[in-house]
């Protein structure tokens, strides 16, 4: 997968080509931070900390949002990649699962 922040597109690569992400801006901005630090445990209040900083959803938001990312990355041949952390939050994995 590939992050451009300054495109603000991501996309993962096949063996048949290109497969653009759909994402809203809220999931890019989430799976552009995640994506910055592969490894790192994010707490949910860090995430809504640096992905909505002009209002302050509920933690169970960020799920929500984590659950359209895992759709989205699944229809595109990734799976495994966001890893919940119970009781703390989020992680990217560098490898596919």
């Amino acid at each position: 997968m590939t992050v451009d922040q300054s495109a603000r597109a991501a996309w993962v690569d096949q063996p048949t080509g290109r497969k653009d992400l759909q994402l809203t801006q809220t999931e890019f901005k989430l799976i552009a931070r995640l994506a910055r630090s592969p490894g790192r445990v994010f707490e949910r209040g860090e995430l809504i900390d640096e992905c909505f900083p002009d209002n302050v959803p509920l933690d169970r938001t960020i799920d929500t949002h984590m659950c359209n990312l895992r759709y989205k990355l699944g229809a595109a041949g990734v799976r495994g990649m966001l890893v919940s952390v119970r009781g703390i939050g989020y992680r990217m994995d560098n490898t596919d699962g």
